[in-house]
């Protein structure tokens, strides 16, 4: 929960506060709530408006959080000159933060002692005695932990775009519908599996990677079949292929007898109340419809299920023919 105290605190400046709840809770196991502090003791005027400050309370010792109210990064030491006048004012140990920070930068507020922390990036707490660097992020990700359906939706996006071109987060919240708050959580869960690059621009936060077949091999081990459930249906024809039906457009492999058919699970709720008729087994359906994790009309190609989300749905299948057909539709990608 955030509170404003009387006081407005901005949209971007929200989301940033819930990424760096979202990181210490990934990080530490911890759940914070985070107070905005509009008087905040007798820190100077100038400093209160550069920075927002919050209070929270972590391993039941409070704490004053120092954020800039300008995404531009400051130099270290400007940033130390401003920590050091801030701390003289408080009796609370302040711990400065912001979105983004070069790790040249990082280093230098390492070396004046400054507390820090860098969602999904590091964060510097020597009073905790924690100093998790960027380089030993691999070292924490757990590869059996799946990337979240939203995550996931933003990877295959980045797969079968035309372009390698960097995504800025409010270009994935206008393409996929998601939050401004879910996109920053995804560019976290990114960071965490050092899976491309992150940077700036103004207020706009950006993505960018070497090229697809990079991405693909290494998102590839937090990825997971898109689909939540199969179902059997009755007499209706629907609109984008999955399954085998949709390998078998895109390899060797013959047409399964019913057609298999993909749907989001909000499509499948609208379905629902229209009344579609739902078969307790294959006996009387006419179709196979699987309810996924995302939207795949977000991704699909004449009415095809994306290759990577298909291949994900149907990896497990130990039938040689699937793994042939897979392995085929893969090699025909142009990447």
């Amino acid at each position: 929960m955030l509170l404003c105290s009387n006081n407005v605190i901005g949209k971007k400046m929200k989301e940033f506060i819930e990424s760096l709840k979202s990181y210490l809770n990934e990080v530490l196991n911890v759940s914070i709530a985070v107070h905005h502090w509009k008087n905040p003791g007798h820190i100077q005027i100038f400093l209160t408006d550069s920075y927002d400050f919050f209070k929270f309370t972590i391993f039941e010792q409070i704490y004053l959080l120092m954020v800039p109210k300008e995404s531009t990064e400051i130099t270290p030491g400007l940033i130390s000159k401003h920590y050091k006048q801030a701390q003289k004012s408080c009796d609370n140990c302040i711990i400065y933060a912001q979105s983004s920070l070069s790790s040249y930068n990082r280093k230098r507020l390492v070396e004046y002692h400054i507390p820090f922390i860098i969602p999904g990036n590091q964060m510097y707490l020597p009073h905790l005695g924690i100093d998790l660097r960027e380089h030993f992020r691999r070292l924490h990700c757990n590869k059996d932990k799946a990337f979240s359906p939203a995550a996931q939706a933003v990877a295959i996006y980045a797969l079968v775009r035309q372009t390698n071109e960097k995504l800025t987060s409010s270009h994935l919240v206008e393409k996929l519908g998601y939050t401004f708050m879910t996109i920053n959580r995804v560019f976290a869960e990114f960071r965490t599996a050092q899976i491309g690059e992150f940077f700036q621009e103004g207020r706009e936060h950006c993505w960018t990677f070497t090229d697809k077949r990079t991405l693909w091999e290494l998102a590839a081990p937090f990825l997971r079949s898109p689909v939540k459930k199969r179902l059997w249906l009755k007499s209706h024809q629907l609109k984008i292929l999955a399954g085998l039906t949709a390998l078998s457009h895109l390899s060797f492999l013959a047409p399964p007898p019913l057609p298999i058919f993909a749907a989001s699970i909000h499509q499948w709720r609208i379905w629902q109340k229209l009344g579609f008729e739902v078969m307790p087994s294959t006996d009387g359906a006419d179709i196979q419809l699987e309810i996924w994790h995302y939207d795949p009309e977000l991704f699909a190609k004449n009415n095809i299920a994306d290759p990577f989300s298909l291949y994900l749905s149907l990896k497990a299948n130990q039938d040689e023919r699937i793994e042939s057909a897979l392995k085929e539709m893969l090699e025909n990608i142009e990447w």
